[in-house]
């Protein structure tokens, strides 16, 4: 399907999550998922056997990108990718997670190990990472390097951490597992795990974005209302420039999530997309906190708020991870065509 291909616009779904998100500002977390859900947002990607729209990832980014503007305290990333995860291997569980009646969530970052025992499996390590695990229902986690299971959180066994991270209005936790047994069949196939992480990133980037164009129009407001010394804080140059180059970082980030959804897309594209919002987004949020001075860090003016919120992205990603690897592979791409070279 294209993005036009039923008459459906990336605009119209950003229109409908941006209303949305604002109508959850005063909700609790499983209001929002149902809040959410009734606007048909968490099964965006999700198959249509369990309630969703069956959609290509490129009509998730609008979605996420308001998620991100709006500073959603709900982990609507992780729901998004986990209802379209389990649609095969546990339908029910994706059904209750797209229609908002159970709270899902990823521990990005960490593994266990697995032992089978009959028709069970057994647990045993340490994840982090993991948004809102405190009133999520259920966590998927990485088994060794590539594997994944879901696991109750309400297992035997599990021990959630306190709330660290910069962002306060998603807390991330660190989960211990000590011998928790969870049914063999919400091991998910191998290759689970590997797409969950490349859509992820296209995803952060979209969040990343919503929180630059947030700040930029912020900042763009306050130089032009600001008044010092009898003109407005637009009138300095450096300062006209400043803006002029955020913007241009704005589009930046625009353009690679575009490419990363592209039909050729592949692996390369998505992390160049995360990296690229991780950059250009940490200089717009920076830039838009200098412009507002101290009023940037108050809780009325949110531009600090969306500082962290990149950060964590940032963080949840493992962005210098992602970086070093990109590297590696650059290296190892030359060193052959290297040899060739003077093989002549």
């Amino acid at each position: 399907m294209t993005l036009t291909g039923e008459g459906l616009q990336p605009s119209e779904f950003a229109v409908t999550a941006a209303r949305a998100v604002a109508d959850c500002a005063d909700l609790s977390l499983r209001e929002q998922a149902r809040h959410l859900a009734n606007d048909g947002l968490l099964g965006v990607i999700a198959a249509h056997d369990v309630g969703g729209l069956d959609l290509p990832l490129a009509l998730a980014v609008p979605v996420v990108a308001a998620a991100g503007a709006g500073l959603l305290g709900f982990p609507l990333m992780e729901a998004l990718l986990l209802g379209r995860a389990l649609q095969e291997s546990l339908p029910r569980t994706a059904e209750a997670v797209v229609s908002g009646e159970m709270l899902a969530t990823i521990a990005w970052q960490g593994s266990v190990s697995a032992a089978r025992e009959g028709d069970s499996v057994v647990l045993n390590g340490w994840v982090a990472r993991a948004a809102c695990t405190r009133e999520a229902d259920c966590l998927l986690v990485r088994i060794g390097t590539s594997g994944a299971a879901l696991v109750s959180t309400n297992s035997n066994g599990i021990v959630v951490e306190d709330a660290a991270g910069l962002d306060l209005a998603v807390p991330e936790h660190a989960v211990r597992m000590e011998g928790v047994t969870i049914p063999a069949a919400n091991i998910l196939p191998e290759n689970t795990w590997s797409v969950l992480c490349s859509d992820a990133n296209v995803l952060r980037a979209a969040a990343i974005l919503g929180s630059a164009e947030t700040c930029l129009t912020l900042a763009q407001e306050h130089a032009s209302t600001r008044r010092q010394f009898g003109r407005a804080l637009s009138y300095n140059q450096a300062i006209r420039h400043a803006l002029a180059r955020q913007k241009l970082g704005l589009e930046g980030i625009r353009h690679a999530i575009t490419r990363s959804v592209g039909d050729e897309a592949g692996a390369l594209q998505r992390d160049a997309a995360f990296l690229a919002a991780g950059v250009y987004g940490s200089a717009i949020s920076e830039g838009a906190l200098q412009i507002h001075g101290g009023m940037g860090f108050t809780w009325d003016v949110p531009v600090h708020r969306h500082l962290r919120r990149v950060r964590a992205l940032q963080a949840q990603g493992d962005a210098s991870g992602v970086l070093a690897a990109l590297g590696r592979r650059y290296v190892g791409a030359i060193a052959p065509a290297s040899d060739v070279t003077a093989s002549r």
